[in-house]
C-alpha cells in the first residue's frame, strides 16, 4: 500500500496559497504531491481556522475540555456543517468529531484530557490490587485515566487489566509471567525485608506445603524471592535470611550472647517474651518447627543483628 508523502511546513502553505489565490484547483494540487483531496481540504481547514501557523508542528497538542467536546457535538447532531464544526472548535480531523458523535449517540461520556494516557506509573501490585483496580474502573464507567492517577499505575496496562477481567475473570489478573501473584516490580525488595520478617514468610510458606504463590500474593513478595529464602533456610537455618548469605558472617563478632544467654528453658521464654521488635507469630512459628526456647533465644538475638 502506497505511503502518503511527508510534505515540510512550508511545502503545504505554498500550496495552500496557491488553492487559495486560484493558481491551481484543490483536486490538481492533490494530485501534484501525491496526497488525497480529503488531506488538501483538512490543510484548507487548518490554514483558515489558524492562518500559516497552524500549518507548522504544534510543540504541544491542543486537547478540548469535555464540556467543549459536548458542545462540538451538540452542535453537530443538530445538523451543523461537520467542517464548520471542526474549523469552530479546533478539531484538526472530521473523523474525530464523527466518532465523538457516534459515542455520544451510545450514551457513552465524553471525558476531557487530563493526561493519564500517558501515564507509566510505578506501583507495585498484586491479583488482589489489580481486581481492586479494576472494578473500580468499571464502576466508574472504564474512566482509565482517573484510575491510573489515583492507584499510580501504568495506563495502558490497565487496560489490559480491564481487558482480561472481562473476558476471564479475577483469574485472568494473575501475572503468569512469574508464576506468582507478585510483578516484576518486586524485584530489588529483599534489602527492604528485615531477616526476622522473612524468616516469618520462610516458616509460614514451610507450614503451607511451599505453597510459594500463596505467600507471594499474601506477603506482597516476588515467588522467586520467596523461593530463594526458603532454599536458604533448609541449607543454612536461620542464618541463611542474612544479606549475605552466609552463616560465615558471625552476627556475634564479640561473644556477646554468651554473656547474656538465658540459663535454663524458663529463662529463654522470659527472655523471648521481653525481646522487642519481634514479629508476634514468629516465636510460635518456630516452635512449632521443633525449637527449644533456649534455641529461639539465641535465633532472635541473631536475627536482630543482621
Amino acid at each position: 500500500m502506497p505511503q502518503t508523502p511527508k510534505l515540510s511546513p512550508q511545502e503545504k502553505l505554498a500550496l495552500v496559497e496557491k488553492i487559495k489565490s486560484g493558481e491551481i484547483s484543490r483536486q490538481a494540487a492533490a494530485k501534484s504531491v501525491g496526497v488525497s483531496n480529503t488531506t488538501v481540504r483538512q490543510w484548507l481547514r487548518i490554514y483558515d481556522a489558524e492562518g500559516p501557523d497552524g500549518l507548522t508542528p504544534r510543540g504541544k497538542n491542543r486537547h478540548l475540555t469535555a464540556e467543549e467536546k459536548r458542545a462540538a457535538v451538540e452542535e453537530y447532531l443538530a445538523g451543523g456543517s461537520l467542517f464548520e464544526v471542526c474549523r469552530k472548535y479546533g478539531i484538526r480531523s472530521t473523523q474525530n468529531l464523527e466518532k465523538m458523535a457516534e459515542k455520544a449517540k451510545q450514551g457513552g461520556e465524553l471525558r476531557g484530557y487530563h493526561g493519564a494516557s500517558r501515564h507509566k506509573g510505578g506501583a507495585y501490585t498484586t491479583a488482589a490490587d489489580r481486581e481492586k483496580i479494576v472494578r473500580e474502573c468499571l464502576a466508574d464507567g472504564c474512566d482509565y485515566g482517573a484510575a491510573a492517577l489515583k492507584y499510580n499505575v501504568d495506563y495502558k496496562a490497565l487496560v489490559h487489566w480491564v481487558g482480561r477481567y472481562r473476558a476471564g475473570g479475577a483469574a485472568a489478573l494473575h501475572d503468569a509471567r512469574h508464576s506468582s501473584e507478585g510483578t516484576s516490580r518486586a524485584k530489588g525488595r529483599e534489602r527492604t525485608v528485615p531477616p526476622m520478617q522473612r524468616l516469618v514468610i520462610v516458616l509460614d510458606c514451610l507450614e503451607n506445603q511451599k505453597n510459594y504463590g500463596a505467600m507471594a500474593q499474601k506477603y506482597a513478595i516476588a515467588y522467586h524471592q520467596i523461593y530463594r529464602w526458603v532454599q536458604r533456610y533448609l541449607q543454612d537455618g536461620w542464618l541463611g535470611m542474612n544479606d549475605r548469605r552466609g552463616p560465615q558472617d558471625d552476627p556475634d563478632p564479640a561473644g556477646e550472647w554468651s554473656r547474656i544467654a538465658p540459663a535454663d528453658e524458663p529463662a529463654a521464654e522470659q527472655w523471648v517474651q521481653k525481646c522487642h521488635g519481634v514479629p508476634e507469630v514468629l516465636p510460635a512459628m518456630l516452635r512449632r518447627a521443633g525449637y527449644s526456647w533456649t534455641v529461639i533465644a539465641k535465633i532472635l538475638f541473631d536475627l536482630a543483628r543482621m
